[in-house]
């Protein structure tokens, strides 16, 4: 572009993502929603307005979600209600929560905002509308945008649920530099396609000066019920460019605060020396492999010249695809392409030796001599969590450590929702790397190539910068100084306080290593004239303050999440609190409460979960905060390697807990007495029930028509008694009809189409597309996964009575994968695939402890169950855990009635 670069902001403005919960008899309508986005230098403001009215004559309940950019903090929150105005007050989460459960006691409507668990981008709102009255939501968060492709991405989701009759957005766009370029294309959903967009034909694009820009969208009701009946939904966006050229950047300072924007072009990147790591055990077969092998074709074949590149792949073993690294020419390219094409899913997954391994090889590779820089990466990719060889996601962690003491970056990859994503970040974190969650959806291979993009044009290594005022330093509580790397299209931005108000001239300096050895740029300015490059500009108050206290925010929070030390992270957590509070941001440590005083109304309450993988364990006070999926994993992993036993990869992924309000099931499991666990998207703990069975039922686990998967239930009694004086039952065998299969598994046997396999062996057994392994447990207890290759796998552990005090042996089964269980499955487990399962509301009874209301939708019906935490029996580990545990009358949680469950024959389908 004639020497200029381009700074494309791809802003998505923040648009509430309002979801409403409808009363029985009520639909609360929203007549009126304004979004206003105010950019200036990057930073960028969003304010949206609201308004909800109910006619009704009695109060509705209304849910709203927000759905912001994940790097956005909600800034402020207002609610209007009867030309009252009620101002939300940020708090640490815990006395936000306190603050919420005081007003619900008192019959106020309230609303809460609270971070949900490991969505960081999504925050909710719940408020109780009264009759014939309406109410007004304004809710402003900021962000700092980010560089990526040479574009700021600032993302949100439209989608209010229905038509608005007055709906605009309107976005302002102030930049220190000449902007070459303003568009904004058609809505887009989170799907990523390579293919042209076009222009949104309903944007008014205004350019009032050089400098600025203005974009007004305004659709209509009827524009809006043309996209669809229940209105708008997807991400609006608007891109701009500006001018850039090779320099040290440019810098704000206001109010004695700095901030430095550095990303200069026309840099060549440097050469890689880089090692592939790609899972290709058992759990990456089907899509996933595929998708794998598409993205290593994209990858291989933008591979640069003078690139060096290698192979490995791992599952039960990890091996290396040639010995040494390949120059990426043509001819090693395809040979590449060939190999990559041809990577089959099987076996464990062993993790730490692939790690160990891969870096052995790359520090083993000589550094550059006299042939200039070269970069060595690591781009680590796993689909499930460590299965074999260490387990112990702390241990292997310390190994990478104690390996990698040449600091080689890894970069890495969790592919699905059962990879270990707290493990891949903190190995990320720890070596100077990046992590990425690839969403299981049709363009996961363009979300892997993707990311391989982005950190694939290092152009500069070692960065450091230095503010100078007569060669003295003059910074204080500055924020990040010194970068591993920077890349191409992206940028860095440095923020903090000068330390003497009186500096007349700010001269800085970076410095780093390119392509061709050592750079250095510099750039003298004299804060005093407020020359183009030094800005201080009245109307702009606090924004580099506030920049500041973001950035430094995000490091803090960043940092803590590769620190193992919980006093330290606890540290980090106290610091990045006590900005939170003082610069008024809702972030992982803090919440927003809204209380309408000195009125009744029924408000609702969503919980706040997991604060994330940076919250130290004793930093956040709700009760289920102690209970995190990181515990859990740690400590299950450590009871089973100080066994000797080995842990299967489908037994390992159950431990991740999802985050938000609710969603069709992710595994189930039942058997015990007869005890049945269930794990739901978006509720961290599972849900448990026991039904009543006598010796000799059968109960229906599993009816699927149309995967042709049926599994029954056989129960068999025992002569212990429980609390009420009943004998206890436990599953006793288990019969999985298949179309071309029929398994019959007991404790002491294991027939397949009348032969019969043995517990005993751990070969693995394949007949009829059907996959069966045993994996030895503990003692004389073992567990067997079946995969029926068609997405859909379970594992059934038994427990022996020898050598303990069981009073029978008997089965406990789990459904580990079940994506191939279509829509039309029944059972006790099988219904809840296409179920939506919610926690709506938490509240403790007179013995202090946590009752869960729960809301289950299907086909447009609705029921309602209630639940109390309280720890049971895990159905495959047997280790105590947290769940809800539904009161025996299992109404509103199963469809029909019980008895509908239990079948006469265990052979029937």
């Amino acid at each position: 572009m004639d020497g200029t670069g381009i700074l494309n902001l791809l802003l998505v403005i923040s648009v509430l993502l309002m979801q409403i919960v409808y009363s029985e008899t009520q639909n609360p309508r929203i007549y009126y929603m304004h979004i206003k986005s105010d950019v200036k230098f990057r930073f960028a403001t969003t304010l949206v307005t609201s308004k909800v009215a109910n006619s009704a004559k009695t109060p509705v309940e209304a849910h709203f979600e927000v759905t912001l950019p994940d790097a956005a903090f909600i800034t402020e929150f207002i609610m209007e209600i009867d030309g009252r105005t009620y101002p939300g007050e940020i708090n640490e989460k815990a006395k936000a929560k306190e603050k919420y459960d005081t007003a619900k006691k008192r019959g106020q409507s309230a609303g809460h905002v609270a971070q949900k668990p490991r969505h960081t981008n999504r925050f909710s709102v719940d408020v109780n509308i009264a009759a014939e009255s309406k109410v007004t939501f304004n809710l402003t968060y900021q962000e700092l945008l980010e560089r990526v492709y040479e574009e700021y991405e600032h993302i949100i989701y439209v989608d209010p649920g229905q038509i608005v009759e007055d709906f605009q957005i309107d976005v302002y766009i102030q930049e220190s530099r000449d902007i070459t370029k303003v568009s904004v294309p058609p809505l887009r959903n989170d799907i990523l396609s390579d293919a042209n967009e076009g222009k949104n034909a309903l944007a008014l694009i205004e350019r009032p000066t050089q400098r600025s820009a203005t974009i007004h969208y305004a659709p209509t009701a009827n524009d809006q019920k043309q996209m669809s009946d229940q209105g708008i939904s997807g991400l609006f966006v608007v891109e701009y460019d500006v001018q850039r050229k090779f320099d040290a950047g440019e810098v704000m300072v206001v109010d004695g605060y700095f901030v430095h924007f550095f990303a200069p072009e026309g840099m060549d990147p440097i050469p890689k020396d880089v090692l592939f790591i790609l899972d290709v055990s058992s759990s990456m077969s089907g899509t996933k492999i595929q998708q794998q092998r598409d993205a290593m074709d994209s990858i291989l074949q933008d591979l640069h010249e003078g690139d060096q590149f290698n192979i490995m792949e791992f599952s039960t073993r990890a091996n290396l695809w040639q010995k040494t690294l390949l120059p990426a020419n043509t001819e090693n390219k395809q040979k590449a392409r060939d190999y990559a094409k041809n990577m089959n899913a099987n076996g464990w997954t062993d993790i730490n030796t692939a790690m160990l391994k891969g870096i052995e090889f790359l520090n083993a590779i000589p550094s550059a001599g006299s042939t200039g820089n070269r970069m060595k990466i690591l781009v680590f990719l796993t689909d499930g969590q460590a299965s074999k060889g260490e387990q112990n996601t702390d241990y292997i962690l310390k190994n990478i450590d104690r390996k990698n003491i040449k600091g080689l970056p890894v970069f890495s990859l969790a592919f699905g929702n059962d990879a270990d994503y707290e493990f891949v970040k903190k190995v990320a974190v720890k070596n100077k790397g990046v992590a990425r969650k690839i969403f299981e959806d049709s363009d996961a291979s363009l979300q892997i190539k993707g990311f391989y993009n982005e950190i694939s044009s290092s152009a500069l290594q070692n960065v450091s910068f230095k503010y100078l005022d007569k060669n003295a330093d003059v910074t204080v509580n500055a924020t990040k100084m010194n970068f591993d790397t920077f890349f191409n299209g992206k940028e860095i931005v440095i923020a903090g306080k000068l330390s003497d108000d009186n500096v007349q001239v700010l001269n800085l300096i970076v410095t780093g290593n390119g392509v061709d050895g050592h750079v250095e740029l510099e750039l003298e300015s004299d804060i005093q004239s407020r020359v183009p490059e030094l800005t201080k500009v009245g109307d702009l108050e606090k924004i580099t303050e506030r920049i500041w206290a973001y950035l430094t925010i995000k490091q803090l929070l960043e940092k803590a999440i590769g620190e193992n030390d919980e006093l330290e992270k606890k540290t980090l957590n106290d610091k990045a609190l006590e900005m939170s509070l003082k610069y008024k941001f809702v972030t992982p440590l803090t919440s927003m409460v809204v209380t309408k005083p000195d009125e009744r109304d029924l408000g609702t309450f969503e919980e706040n979960e997991d604060a994330g993988l940076a919250i130290a364990d004793d930093s956040v006070a709700p009760k289920l905060a102690g209970f995190s999926s990181v515990s859990r994993t740690s400590s299950r992993t450590q009871s089973s390697s100080s066994s000797g036993s080995r842990t299967s990869h489908y037994h390992a992924r159950r431990t991740g807990s999802g985050g938000g309000g609710g969603g069709g099931s992710r595994g189930g499991g039942g058997g015990g007495d007869p005890h049945f666990m269930l794990r739901i998207n978006g509720i961290e703990f599972p849900i448990c029930f026991d039904v009543d069975a006598r010796d000799g039922d059968v109960i229906r686990m599993l009816k699927d028509p149309i995967a042709g998967i049926t599994i029954n239930a056989g129960i068999i009694g025992s002569t212990v008694k429980n609390k009420q004086g009943e004998f206890k039952t436990f599953v006793g065998e288990l019969v999985i009809l298949a179309p071309a299969a029929r398994i019959d598994i007991k404790p002491d046997d294991i027939i397949f189409n009348g032969a019969a396999l043995s517990w005993n062996d751990e070969s693995v057994f394949e007949m009829e597309g059907i996959k069966i392994h045993v994996n030895r447990n503990a003692l004389h207890d073992r567990t067997v996964y079946i995969d029926f290759g068609n997405d859909i796998i379970i594992e059934i552990r038994r427990l022996m009575k020898e050598g303990t005090d069981r009073d029978v042996s008997y089965l406990n089964m789990y459904i580990d994968n079940e994506k191939g269980i279509s829509d039309m499955a029944g059972g006790i487990l099988g219904q809840f695939v296409h179920k939506k399962t919610t926690l709506f509301k938490i509240g403790l009874d007179k013995k202090g402890r946590e009752h869960g209301h729960f809301r289950e939708t299907e086909n447009m019906n609705k029921t309602h169950f209630n639940a109390i935490l309280h720890k049971k029996p895990d159905i495959i580990t047997g280790e105590m855990v947290w769940c809800w545990n539904v009161h025996k009358k299992t109404e509103g949680l199963l469809a029909g009635d019980i008895k509908d469950y239990f079948i006469s024959d265990i052979g029937y389908a």
